[in-house]
C-alpha cells in the first residue's frame, strides 16, 4: 500500500474488532463438568478453565447460560482480558433439539459474553477437533451417549441421543441407574445379592435400600452418573449384577457402531472414528473394550485425546470469521 493511502473501510473494521475483541471462547459442557478453552484470533491457546455441569435443561436455559457464564468470565479475568469476546460457541449436552439450543443461545446472548455466540451440541465440537472439516465419526460416551458424524458424501450420521427416558445406552446416567433398579431389586429378594447394595448406601451416606427412593427423586443427571465407577469396581470383582449392567451396556454401544460402520459402507469396510466423553476418552473406564470393539468393527481408531472444549474454540474461530462452505445434509 502506498504510503499516506487508507484501507478500504471493511478493512479497516475488520482490523478495528480484532484489536477490541482480540479471543474467542470454546465451552464444553457435559453432565458432571464443563470446560472453557480461549483462543486468539490467531488460534494460539490463550487459557483452559474447568467448571459445573453444562447440561442442558429445556425447562431452564437462563440456569446452563448462568453456570456457563460465570466459568467464562472466570477464565478470561484469568488472563487479563475484556468481554465481550469475539465470538462463543458452546457445544452443550443435552442440546440435541433445535429449541434446547435456541433457549440456551438467547440466554448466552443476553449476558453479553460475546458479540456472536451460537449453541450446538457436545459431539459437534468433539468431531471438529478429532477430525476438522473431514469426514469420521465421533462416539461420545459421558452421562449420555450418543454417535455423530459425516460420510465423505457430507451427510450427517447420528445414532443415539435419545435422552435419558428413551436411551443413553451404556453412558453413565444409565449405569447408575441400572444399578439403583438392580439395588431395589436385590432388596426385595427379587434378584441375588449384589455388592452394590452396600457399596451405594455407603457411599450416598444412606441407612437403608429405601432412602433411595427420596435420594433419586432429588438427585442431578451428574450424581446418577457418578455411581457408574461403582458399577465398574463391582464388576471387576465378579458381581454377576453389575457384570450383567456392563455387559447390556456395552452391547449396546457396539449397536451404535453397527450404525456407523453401515453408514460408511458405500466407501469401504474401515471408517474412522474417534472416542470421546468421560467414559469413552483417552483413561476412562470404557476406553479399552470400546477400542477392541472398532477394531472389531474395522473401524480406525483417531490417534490422540479429543478435546471437545477445543474444537468449540475452533468453532468460534470459524463464526468470528465465517467462510463459505458446501451444504450441510442430513441423514438420520
Amino acid at each position: 500500500m502506498k504510503p499516506g493511502a487508507r484501507e478500504p473501510v471493511g478493512v479497516e473494521s475488520g482490523r478495528a474488532a480484532q484489536a477490541a475483541f482480540p479471543f474467542v471462547v470454546g465451552v464444553d459442557g457435559g453432565g458432571t463438568g464443563s470446560r472453557v478453552f480461549l483462543l486468539d484470533l490467531q488460534g494460539r491457546e490463550l487459557h483452559v478453565a474447568q467448571g459445573p455441569p453444562g447440561l442442558v435443561d429445556p425447562s431452564d436455559p437462563q440456569g446452563a447460560a448462568a453456570a456457563m457464564a460465570a466459568t467464562v468470565r472466570e477464565a478470561v479475568d484469568r488472563v487479563d482480558l475484556r468481554l465481550p469476546a469475539r465470538a462463543l460457541w458452546a457445544g452443550l449436552a443435552g442440546a440435541g433439539r433445535s429449541e434446547a439450543r435456541e433457549g440456551v443461545e438467547v440466554a448466552l446472548g443476553a449476558l453479553g459474553l460475546a458479540l456472536e455466540v451460537q449453541v450446538g451440541m457436545d459431539v459437534q465440537a468433539a468431531h471438529r477437533d478429532a477430525f476438522g472439516a473431514d469426514p469420521g465419526f465421533v462416539l461420545v460416551v459421558g452421562t449420555g451417549s450418543m454417535g455423530w458424524g459425516r460420510d465423505p458424501e457430507g451427510w450427517e450420521v447420528r445414532v443415539g441421543g435419545w435422552g435419558s427416558l428413551l436411551g443413553e445406552e451404556g453412558a453413565g446416567y444409565w449405569m447408575g441407574m441400572e444399578a439403583l433398579r438392580a439395588v431395589a431389586r436385590a432388596a426385595d429378594g427379587r434378584e441375588s445379592p449384589t455388592l452394590l447394595l452396600p457399596t451405594i448406601l455407603e457411599t450416598l451416606h444412606l441407612p437403608d435400600p429405601h432412602s433411595l427412593i427420596p435420594w433419586v427423586a432429588w438427585a442431578g443427571k451428574g450424581e446418577v452418573g457418578a455411581l457408574a465407577p461403582l458399577v465398574l469396581e463391582a464388576a471387576s470383582r465378579g458381581d454377576p449384577a453389575a457384570r450383567g449392567i456392563l455387559d447390556r451396556g456395552l452391547e449396546a454401544l457396539g449397536r451404535y457402531l453397527d450404525v456407523l460402520a453401515r453408514a460408511w459402507a458405500s466407501w469401504g469396510s474401515s471408517f474412522p472414528v474417534a472416542l470421546a466423553g468421560g467414559m469413552a476418552a483417552e483413561g476412562g473406564p470404557l476406553r479399552e473394550p470400546l477400542a477392541r470393539m472398532v477394531a472389531e468393527q474395522g473401524g480406525i481408531l483417531h490417534p490422540g485425546p479429543v478435546i471437545p472444549a477445543r474444537g468449540a474454540a475452533l468453532l468460534a474461530l470459524e463464526l468470528a470469521e465465517p467462510t463459505r462452505s458446501g451444504p450441510s445434509h442430513s441423514r438420520c
